[in-house]
This record gives C-alpha cells, structure tokens and sequence, in this order.
C-alpha cells in the first residue's frame, strides 16, 4: 500500500507589539531549524515551509507507525518513548494552532482520506479524530478525479479560497490506500503597520545584481540585535494582540544566507531572542507575494526518516493486512506581504546604519531567513528564506553613495 500526504499552507501576516518574556526552550525547535536547513540548505530560489503543519501530518503517521519507523519519527520530532506521553505532547501543541483574535487567526486542520475497501484499526481511528484533530472520510481511489475534487474543495475551504488546487489527479494511484492531507491558515495584522505612502522601488541584491522589488518603509520601535555568533541582523516584528512574532535574520554579507542556515543549528531561537533589545527603527523591506510548493520527501529522510518511504516502511497499527510506505509529502505555500501583512511575512536586516541620535536604519535588500512562531510555547509555525522578491519594472536604482570608493565596504561599526 501506498500512502500520500498532501499539505497547504496560508499564510497572512502583519506586525504586533509583542511582550516576550522568557521563552522556554523547546526539544521540538530542533525539529523546526533542521527542516530548515535540509530544506534550503545549498538551494536557490524562494523556500517557505510550516514545520507546524508538517508536525501536524507526521502526528497522524506516527500513531500508527511501529518498529523502526515510529522510531525515526520520535527521534526526528524529540517526542517521549512513551505513547501516553507523546499524545499528549502533540494534542497540546495542536491544540495551540487554533487561535481566533481581533488580531491573529490560526486555523490548523487534518484530514484522513481513506480507501472505502479498507478497514481502519480501531484504536487508530479512534486516536487520529481524538489526539490529532483529524476528519475521517471514505473515498474510491478508483476514481482520482473525484478524489482530487474532494481534497482540494476541502483544501479551498479550510485555506479562505487562498490555495484552489493542491492536488492533480494525476497524482493520485487508483491503487492507493490512503491520503493524509494537512491544511493551515494563519492571518495577522501589523501592530504597526507600513505607511504605504513610502512604498517605492528599490534594490534587492542577489549577488551583485539588483532586482527591482517594491520596498516598504516602517518606522517604529521594534526589538533589534546584531548577533556576531551567526554574522546576521536579528528584527522582531510583533503582531496584533503579542501572541505571536516574526523573527527576521538578514545576514552581513549579501550572498551569506546559506552560511547563516548552516549556522543556525548552533543558535536557537531563544538564545537569539535574549539578545534582542528595543531600538527606534526605520525599517525598508520588500513587499511580495510567494507560491511555493515542494515534495518533503527528501528533506525528511536527511533528517533521517527513511524507513517511511521505503518498503520497509511498518504502518502496521493502521490496519491489517498489506504493508504500506508513503510515496510523498507534497507541501504548498501561499504567502502574501504588503503594508497592512496579509499573507505570509517575511523580513530580514540587511545593512543597518545609524542616523542621527538613537535611530537605526535597516535595509532588507539582500536573500534573508525569516521565523513566525508563538511567543507563548517559543514554536514555529512558518519558516523559509526569501531570495527572490517579486520584481518591479521600469526602475533605474538611484546613484549609490560610495564610502572609499567602495559601497560594499564593510567599516568597523557593526551597524553597517
């Protein structure tokens, strides 16, 4: 038997006032930073993932996995050995994805699309509805026209319209078992919002080469630090309400976003967030809308899932019978940002210099890491990097102001 995941991620964002206090340290962060780094590691181009939601799917793989697949799963996620435990480990954090306030709204939900010719365990059953969330339903794979309709209406629904098609039916066997499918909505409002009146073209450098994006301008206080372990800018952007941030790493040099991903398994979030301190910010970063889609089959098995997608695979508490493997875990993202947030945020500092007086003045124009997670539990809910702003046409960047003779000179403030 065969098993495929399909996941769709929405993502808006603005920015809040956060209040941030200590933030624990999580074992499931580890999992967060390496998807990150199996990912987009050595990749170019645009990756958006939500190691929430993808969370939320290997939740409903590893209740019914057993040997040495639930094995990698546990390890992989730094769940409990014991399954009591890691239950109630993942009905919380789900649990957490359901937030609904004037300024945030979180919508996580799960699905099982099983074979009408199959029959579920009952504990399984049980277990995916009552721990994981999940609606159960029957369809004939038989007919893979009618099951794409059905998964991607249920993905339209659960997405606000936002993702219309996730699944060709194309994709999907006649002989098919099984289809676990994830979809995650996350709308948020800037507790400041950008001024649109600032919006105006500008530079976003790959390398030397300058990409004309649509650069918007925020000037408020937000918490700010330059963190010399990972050679990075770190920017928290708060949204509506505190609840929830967007952490923004922009790397020193224009072409360092690969190395500050390779790095950042040695710097967690939290220790990044004890360094931030509040500083009075002019901030420029570029206005985009990004659809990503990516199979996570690979980056799993890096971080050594690998039994799942192979023969060896032991789905064995999900029904009796045949054996199964999953084929693979397709992942979409829908992300949107402009002045007011919308769909997914993502910003990043690329040279900061100091203005008059206690002013800073940071540019994201340059490939940067973004994180929104929880300030509460310290987890994450969308990470990626931006590499490639949607381009503006008909802009001649403006005459650069050279410092000795070279503009990327790097002077021995650490601002710039």
């Amino acid at each position: 038997m065969r098993i495929s995941i399909f996941i769709a991620f929405v993502i808006n964002f603005s920015s809040f006032d956060c209040q941030n206090g200590p933030t624990e340290l999580s074992r499931l962060n580890f999992f967060d930073i390496d998807l990150l780094k199996y990912t987009a590691e050595d990749r170019p181009g645009n990756v958006i993932i939500s190691p929430a939601s993808i969370k939320s799917t290997l939740a409903m793989i590893l209740e019914g996995a057993a040997g040495n697949t639930e094995d990698e799963i546990r390890s992989a996620l730094r769940l409990s050995a014991y399954k009591d435990e890691f239950r109630e480990q993942l009905n919380a954090y789900l649990s957490l994805l359901r937030v609904n306030t004037p300024g945030v709204t979180v919508e996580n939900a799960n699905a099982v699309f099983v074979s009408n010719k199959l029959k579920l365990k009952k504990e399984f059953e049980m277990m995916v509805q009552k721990v994981y969330l999940s609606d159960l339903r029957q369809v004939d794979f038989s007919y893979p026209f009618n099951v794409s309709e059905l998964i991607n209406k249920w993905v339209f629904e659960k997405t606000k319209g936002l993702i219309p098609g996730l699944l060709d039916a194309a994709n999907i066997s006649p002989k098919a078992e099984m289809i676990l499918a994830n979809a995650l909505y996350f709308k948020g409002n800037w507790a400041n919002a950008f001024n649109s009146r600032y919006t105006r073209p500008g530079c976003f450098y790959r390398g030397n080469t300058c990409i004309n994006v649509a650069m918007m301008e925020l000037h408020a206080e937000v918490k700010y630090a330059y963190v010399d372990n990972l050679r990075a800018h770190a920017v928290e952007l708060p949204y509506a309400g505190g609840e929830y941030s967007m952490i923004l790493l922009v790397p020193l040099d224009r072409d360092g976003s690969g190395q500050l991903i390779r790095d950042l398994p040695y710097m967690s979030l939290p220790q990044i967030s004890q360094l931030l301190e509040p500083a009075d910010i002019r901030l420029v970063m570029p206005k985009f809308t990004i659809d990503y889609t990516e199979n996570m089959a690979l980056p799993l098995r890096n971080m050594r899932i690998e039994s799942l997608f192979t023969k060896n695979a032991n789905l064995s508490g999900i029904y009796d019978g045949a054996s199964s493997q999953v084929d693979n875990i397709i992942h979409k993202v829908h992300m949107s940002v402009d002045e007011k947030g919308t769909v997914a945020a993502a910003s990043s500092v690329a040279m900061v210099i100091p203005l008059i007086g206690a002013d800073l003045q940071v540019r994201v124009d340059r490939p940067f890491v973004f994180f929104i997670r929880s300030n509460k539990m310290g987890l994450v809910l969308f990470e990626g990097r931006i590499d490639q702003p949607n381009p503006v046409e008909n802009y001649v960047e403006p005459a650069k102001i050279v410092k000795n003779g070279n503009p990327n000179r790097r002077l021995s403030n650490p601002y710039f």
